[in-house]
């Protein structure tokens, strides 16, 4: 345990490496899922803003999925490993087991229900069940391409974390300190290679390991980078000489999003969305807290995962229900309509289906000091 010292100012505690250290919850993540998770439901219900560029890229708000997830399963682990002497893999998988899958293959059967009763003798039916080992097996990322329409194809980036849960909490515990860290950006420079190369026409046949490799997405490689550098007591301070001012998380989202629309390489878009998680935890009390922290988009932040496994059946249960009233010519309306409903059905699955699991996996919290009452505790998103 951190003991926190008695700070010259109140200002100085909210971004001393002691009040970092002692944070159990950052109160200021759950806003930024929140503002994820409208971007893809944005995205997928078709909203636009004729002449904004911005409005095309909400698909993106996977990406800040991932830096969040990336960031906190990281810290979790480092934490543990820091208290306890060691990280243990069974208390980590059976709580990830107990917060993911339940919801996860309950939605799949929804999916299957409904695609069996609605078009299971369509083409884009039949290779919903032909896929749907893939699905079953969060391997979607590498073998379900996107060729028109595609159920259930958001199972990718669920495929996606899951395989970093999987894979990340073993490098972590075999490899010490820095030591994975650098393990990280060697595998960023080989992955920007790879990538390069089959762009130049080196690698025209895309064999199945460059599917996997390409398939670690740098976001959610980046969130853990930014983990061990808030880990450490040195880099700490560094990056808060950064990312310690109470405006920076609003400058590095403004710049984020001026970015979207001039169309920043993808590397800045990700390195931003990494900061900009980084500034906020950080700082508690940074400028974008007072919206981060408003009740309706923490709630909405919480039941995130519920969220984004359900939208697109809600999405199209809406667009059946209230096309003839809407029609093609009020098509706005079907994002505000999307949201309220799937933060409906969302928050009644998290409390009376989801809530019952998570009960469960208090049994296997190692640090009692990252799960106090009342609180969330540090997860990621889809935990």
């Amino acid at each position: 345990m951190y003991s926190m010292p008695k700070p010259p100012s109140h200002a100085a505690a909210l971004c001393s490496y002691e009040t970092y250290r002692d944070t159990s919850f950052f109160s200021s993540l759950d806003g930024l899922r929140c503002l994820s998770i409208l971007a893809v439901i944005w995205y997928h219900t078709g909203a636009s803003v004729e002449g904004l560029a911005l409005a095309q890229k909400g698909y993106l708000g996977v990406d800040l999925f991932f830096a969040i997830s990336g960031f906190l399963i990281t810290t979790l682990l480092l934490r543990e490993q820091e208290q306890r002497g060691r990280i243990s893999l069974r208390a980590f998988y059976m709580r990830r087991t107990l917060r993911i899958f339940p919801l996860y293959y309950a939605v799949i059967l929804l999916y299957v229900i409904v695609t069996w009763a609605l078009e299971r003798s369509t083409s884009v039916g039949q290779q919903f069940f032909a896929n749907l080992p893939y699905f079953l097996t969060y391997t979607s990322n590498w073998f379900v391409h996107l060729d028109g329409r595609v159920i259930f194809y958001i199972a990718w980036s669920l495929a996606t974390e899951e395989q970093f849960y999987l894979v990340w909490p073993t490098v972590e515990k075999m490899l010490r300190g820095w030591r994975a860290a650098g393990l990280i950006v060697i595998f960023l420079i080989a992955r920007e290679l790879l990538e390069t190369a089959i762009l130049s026409g080196h690698l025209p046949d895309r064999p199945l390991w460059t599917v996997i490799v390409l398939s670690i997405h740098p976001a959610i490689l980046g969130g853990v980078l930014m983990a061990h550098v808030l880990h450490d007591q040195r880099s700490f301070e560094l990056a808060r000489n950064l990312l310690g001012s109470r405006w920076m998380a609003p400058l590095i989202l403004a710049v984020l999003l001026a970015g979207l629309e001039v169309g920043f390489p993808r590397w800045t878009t990700w390195t931003l969305m990494v900061l900009l998680v980084g500034s906020v935890v950080i700082r508690e009390s940074n400028g974008l807290g007072p919206l981060l922290k408003w009740r309706p988009v923490a709630h909405i932040g919480q039941v995130s995962y519920g969220m984004y496994l359900m939208h697109m059946l809600v999405f199209h249960a809406v667009k059946r229900l209230f096309d003839p009233l809407i029609g093609q010519e009020h098509a706005w309306l079907w994002f505000p309509a999307t949201v309220v409903a799937t933060t409906f059905v969302a928050t009644i699955s998290f409390r009376y289906y989801e809530s019952r699991f998570l009960q469960l996996k208090k049994r296997f919290s190692r640090l009692q000091m990252l799960h106090p009452v009342g609180a969330n505790p540090v997860s990621s998103p889809h935990v």
